[in-house]
C-alpha cells in the first residue's frame, strides 16, 4: 500500500455521507472493549478533510520514507509497512466493530478506529481503517473549558471531550498496514504477544538449542526480556540468519575475542555456556551476526540500530 492509494480513496469520498463510522476502544492488558458512537454527516466530512490534509502532508514530505516494519522501532523520518498477518490479532481488533456494546467514557478510551467503506453498496464491503491513539484533554490542570452558546460562555466538562486532530498512527487496507507511530502500534495491537511467539520460534529451533548449554534457563530469561524478544523477532523475520549462526559457529570464538564479549564456550567450543542474564545481549547479538569488521579500513563495528 502506498500513500497515494490512501489519498485517492479519501479524495473519492470527500463527503462520505454515512460511509464513515468510528469505534472507541478501551484496551486493558490484552483485552478490549468497544463502543460505536453515532457521527453526524457534517462531522464525517470534517474528519475526512483532516485525514486528507494529514496524508497529503506526508506525501509532500520528501524526507519521509517507507521501510519494512522493524520490531525495535523506526526513525523519525520513516514510516513502516507490514502485513495484517504479521500483527497477529489484527482480525480481533477489526471485529470489534461487530461486538461493540456499552458506552465508554472519553477518559477511558485507549484509541479510536475510523472505518471508511470504499466500494459500491452492491459489493461485499471493503474498508480502509484509520487508527489513532486517544489523547486525553487534560492540558488544563486547574480551571475548565468554556464554549460560547447564544452569546453566553458555558462551562464544558473536560472529561467529556474527545480530541480528533486528523493525526494518524496507522492505516490499513486489505492485507497491509502502514505504521506512522511505532509505539502506538504496540499499544493498539497485541504486538508484544506476537513478538513473544516469534521469539519462541527462534528458540525452539533445534540448531539453537544445541548451541546453548543451560538452554532452558537461557530461554526463560530471553522470554522475560522485552528487548531480547524484539531482537529474536528480527531474527525470526530472516530465517537465513539462523542458518548462518549454525553453519559458521566455528567463527564464534574469534568474534568473542575480537569484541571482548561476555561469552564462554565448552571445551570443544561447540556450544555457548549460558550463565546469567548479563550475557543475553552479547549472545543474541552474536546470533544475529551483528558484529562485523570492515574490509577497507579493517574497522570493528556493531550493527546496533535499536537492538
Amino acid at each position: 500500500m502506498e500513500l497515494q492509494d490512501v489519498q485517492l480513496l479519501l479524495e473519492r469520498f470527500t463527503e462520505p455521507n454515512g460511509r464513515l463510522t468510528a469505534l472507541f476502544v478501551t484496551k486493558t492488558g490484552t483485552k478490549y472493549s468497544a463502543f460505536q458512537p453515532q457521527i453526524s454527516t457534517n462531522l464525517q466530512t470534517e474528519i475526512i478533510r483532516l485525514f486528507k490534509e494529514t496524508i497529503n502532508s506526508k506525501r509532500d514530505d520528501e524526507n519521509l520514507s517507507k521501510v519494512p516494519f522493524n520490531p525495535s522501532g523506526q526513525e523519525q523520518d520513516e514510516y513502516s509497512e507490514c502485513s495484517t498477518d504479521y500483527v497477529g490479532n489484527y482480525g480481533e481488533v477489526i471485529n470489534l466493530f461487530d461486538s461493540a456494546n456499552s458506552e465508554i467514557e472519553p477518559d477511558d478510551i485507549s484509541f479510536i478506529i475510523f472505518r471508511l467503506r470504499v466500494n459500491d453498496d452492491t459489493e461485499s464491503p471493503r474498508y480502509i481503517y484509520f487508527f489513532r491513539k486517544n489523547h486525553k484533554l487534560k492540558t488544563i490542570r486547574k480551571g475548565f473549558w468554556m464554549r460560547k452558546v447564544d452569546h453566553t460562555f458555558r462551562k464544558l466538562e473536560g472529561n467529556k471531550l474527545v480530541a480528533i486532530d486528523g493525526a494518524i498512527d496507522a492505516v490499513s487496507l486489505d492485507d497491509s498496514i502502514l505504521f506512522f507511530s511505532h509505539i502506538s502500534a504496540e499499544r493498539i495491537f497485541n504486538l508484544r504477544e506476537k513478538f513473544r511467539e516469534n521469539a519462541s520460534l527462534v528458540l525452539n529451533d533445534d540448531r539453537v538449542v544445541e548451541r546453548i548449554d543451560n538452554f532452558e534457563e537461557f530461554q526463560d530469561d530471553c522470554l522475560n526480556d522485552a528487548r531480547i524478544i524484539r531482537r529474536l523477532t528480527k531474527i525470526q523475520s530472516n530465517p537465513a540468519i539462523i542458518d548462518l549462526f549454525h553453519e559458521h559457529f566455528g567463527n564464534a570464538p574469534e568474534v568473542v575475542e575480537l569484541f571482548d564479549l561476555n561469552i564462554t564456550f565448552n571445551d570443544e567450543e561447540s556450544s555457548i555456556i549460558y550463565e546469567n542474564k548479563e550475557q543475553l545481549t552479547h549472545i543474541t547479538m552474536l546470533m544475529r551476526d551483528a558484529y562485523y569488521r570492515t574490509i577497507l579500513a579493517d574497522r570493528k563495528g556493531i550493527d546496533d540500530f535499536n537492538v
